[in-house]
Formats: C-alpha cells, sequence, structure tokens
C-alpha cells in the first residue's frame, strides 16, 4: 500500500509539472489573460503586485511571476521570492492579510487539496522529515534557538525571554504529568534531549526517548551522559512497553491524520492503566486552511500536517480520557518572533554554507508562522490524557 501511495503520489506531481509546461509553452498567446487573473486574485487577498505598501509585490521578471503564480498559486508566489523573480514588501504583513481575507483556501496551490487525500507518514516517509529538516545542520539550531536547543513553543507566561520561557516550559511538562522519582517516563519526539536531561536531573525519573532524526542523538546522547536517559532511533509504531507517563512534544505535526487513532492506540497500548500522558501540538480549527501545505511540505516539513481538532478529538475519543485542556498559542508567535531574531543577527556566520535563497526561504517560513499564530488562525495546545480517568479527579497546573 505504501508504494502505490508513492507511486500515485509521484503520477500526481509529475502530471502537474507537464501542465505548467503546456502552459509555459502557451504563455506568449495568454499572458495577458494570466495577468489579468493574477492581478484579480491578488487584489482579492489585499496585495498588488504594484509594490505599493507591506501587501505590495515588486515584480522583478513580469512574465516568470505570473506564470508562477497563476500555475503554483501561493506556492509559486514564494518560489518567485526566494529566487529574486519578484521582492514581497512584507511576508508577515502579506500572510496576516490573506489569512484575515478568509479567502486563503482558493489561493493554496492545488497539490495541498490534492496529496492531503495520502497518508505521506508511512512508515517508508517517515524518515523523510528527519533526514531533510531536522538533520539541516546543528549549526542552524545552535544559531536561532535557545542554549538548550528547543525546537517547540516555549511558555512565557511568566517568562520576558526565550530562554527562561522554554525552561518554563519544560517545568510546566513535568507539573502537569505529576513526576515522581522513580517513574520511567516516554519521550516520544526527543529533538535534542533537553526536556529528557531536564525531567532526569531535576525530577528523578528514568526516560526513554525515541525520534526519526538521526542527526539530533549525538547531541542528545552527549548531553544526558551519566544520566538515566536511553535515546533510540526508532518509529513509534514499534513501540510496546510500559510506562509510567507519556510526554509528546511538537510530534504529532509529523503523524499525518490518517495514523492518529493507530498513533495514539500505540500511547495507549505503552501506558500504564493509571498514567498519564501529556500531548503538546500545533492544531488547526479554521476549515478555511488546510492542514497540508505544499510549499512547507516542498521546502520544510517533507509531509508535515497540522491537525485539524476535530481529527485528534476523534483519534482520542474510546481510547483517552481528556483530564485538561491548555491553549496558549500566542506563546508560538512570540516564539517565533525571538527565533527569528536570532536567525537574522547571525544570518552573516551561516550565509556562506547556506546561501541567500535559503535565507529568503526561511524568511517565508518564520513570517508564515508568526502570522498564523499572531491571528490565532493556528492554536498551540497542551492536553494531559489518562486511560480511565484520575481516581478523585485531575488537579490542573498553569
Amino acid at each position: 500500500m505504501d508504494l502505490i501511495t508513492e507511486i500515485t503520489c509521484w503520477s500526481i506531481i509529475k502530471c502537474f509539472d507537464l501542465y505548467e509546461f503546456m502552459v509555459r509553452f502557451a504563455i506568449r498567446i495568454i499572458f495577458p489573460m494570466v495577468k489579468w487573473y493574477v492581478d484579480r486574485e491578488l487584489g482579492i487577498l489585499g496585495h498588488n503586485a504594484e509594490g505599493k505598501g507591506p501587501l505590495g509585490i515588486r515584480v522583478h521578471d513580469e512574465k516568470e511571476f505570473y506564470l508562477r503564480v497563476f500555475v503554483r498559486r501561493h506556492t509559486g508566489l514564494f518560489e518567485a521570492h526566494m529566487d529574486k523573480v519578484c521582492t514581497i514588501n512584507d511576508v508577515k504583513a502579506m500572510v496576516i492579510s490573506g489569512l484575515q481575507s478568509t479567502k486563503t483556501l482558493a489561493f493554496m496551490h492545488p497539490l495541498s487539496t490534492i496529496l492531503d487525500r495520502f497518508n505521506l507518514q508511512s512508515r517508508s516517509k517517515v524518515w523523510q522529515v528527519g533526514a531533510e529538516h531536522y538533520d539541516l545542520g546543528n549549526d542552524l539550531f545552535e544559531t536561532i534557538l535557545c542554549k538548550n536547543l528547543l525546537y517547540t513553543c516555549a511558555y512565557w507566561r511568566n517568562s520576558s525571554d526565550l530562554e527562561s520561557a522554554q525552561i518554563a516550559k519544560m517545568d510546566l511538562v513535568a507539573r502537569k504529568l505529576k513526576l515522581k522519582p522513580g517513574m520511567k517516563v516516554l519521550d516520544i519526539g526527543f529533538g535534542y534531549g533537553a526536556l529528557d536531561y531536564h525531567l532526569a536531573k531535576h525530577y528523578g525519573v528514568s526516560v526513554v526517548a525515541i525520534s526519526i532524526s538521526k542527526g539530533q542523538i549525538q547531541h542528545a546522547t552527549k548531553l544526558c551522559d551519566g544520566l538515566p536517559v536511553e535515546f533510540r532511533i526508532c518509529d513509534y509504531r514499534d513501540l510496546n512497553e510500559k510506562f509510567d507517563r507519556i510526554a509528546v512534544i511538537g510530534m504529532i505535526e509529523h503523524v499525518g491524520h490518517k495514523n492518529y487513532r493507530e498513533f495514539f492506540k500505540v500511547c495507549n497500548r505503552c501506558l500504564t492503566d493509571d498514567g498519564l500522558m501529556l500531548l503538546h501540538t500545533i492544531v488547526n480549527n479554521d476549515r478555511n486552511i488546510l492542514g497540508f501545505d505544499y510549499w512547507c511540505h516542498k521546502y520544510i516539513f517533507p509531509n508535515g500536517c497540522i491537525p485539524y481538532y476535530l481529527q485528534v478529538c476523534k483519534a482520542i475519543e474510546d481510547v483517552f480520557l481528556i483530564e485538561d485542556w491548555q491553549n496558549f498559542g500566542y506563546d508560538y508567535y512570540k516564539t517565533l518572533a525571538a527565533w527569528e531574531v536570532k536567525f537574522e543577527e547571525n544570518w552573516d556566520k551561516l550565509a556562506p554554507k547556506y546561501g541567500e535563497r535559503f535565507h529568503r526561504m526561511w524568511h517565508i517560513y518564520l513570517n508564515c508562522a508568526q502570522a498564523f499564530f499572531q491571528t490565532r488562525s493556528y492554536q498551540l495546545w497542551q492536553i494531559v490524557l489518562s486511560k480511565r480517568g484520575v481516581e478523585r479527579g485531575y488537579e490542573s497546573v498553569r
């Protein structure tokens, strides 16, 4: 089935490439129509191709710009910016305007809708995001993240800087899980191992942490040397042992809606009857916004998919009981803004290795993400789950 899905998706993409080739061939004849159509679509979103104001686009190659946007929609616009076919005056302002128009679905790349119907996070595809994103280079993440290399939303409730906000997030996770010395914790998607270090050192627990990123494990292993922490490179579907607590921090975005039910069943299988699980995830609760984005899939997070809230709730139904539910989505805007500041301040150190196109690409990524959280189009949930309900009730913490 995985092979059939892969062949089908490949065929769809190639058919779309053929369509674009045909449009390019005919561009001399139909260009006035293409230009009129693109200008109209941009205007609906509040944008303009005259370069006026923060929502303006300065076009440097007219025919290439209009062709790309006509065929690839928002992906073509972003690629045109990356390739200097055009310059978007203010990426974040443009995305915010689009989100506020509620017309973003019509401007999505057609493949976003089509590919979202397939299981892009199967066993054969699950390793791709580790190799192509998380293994980009520790130098990049060491430059833009906090000193603990936490690549998920920080908790800013009582913090004014990125470092303390990320430590507050780790403590919040620990307090919500009601950790006690001697407990055995499973961390699904360990990143650079900071959470595992923090929990083992400050809360006296042992940790088994799994990931699909081979590049991060060396850093994590060195960080946790001497602590009761074991790191494994494996697919979550291969887990079959018991833990007192389970933490899933910023990982289910790589599971895919076709696999949510199986994911929660695996977690249920691995949790003791009186155990607790914490899910920390980005979610979307707007039907006008797709969870799968072709530009993001192609350039940032291969096969990534932001969960739609009903998909998560449906997958949890009859598998877990929801004990606690917190939304602090605006904190992700602040986290991303802090990452962007560090990225821009330190770009000169990264430029020789990554190049200008990468800089423009990551500028789009960080500003788009900020726009989604600043407008509250995306949320950040922390959900505490139990198998049968906590006896005498669960006491929420913030």
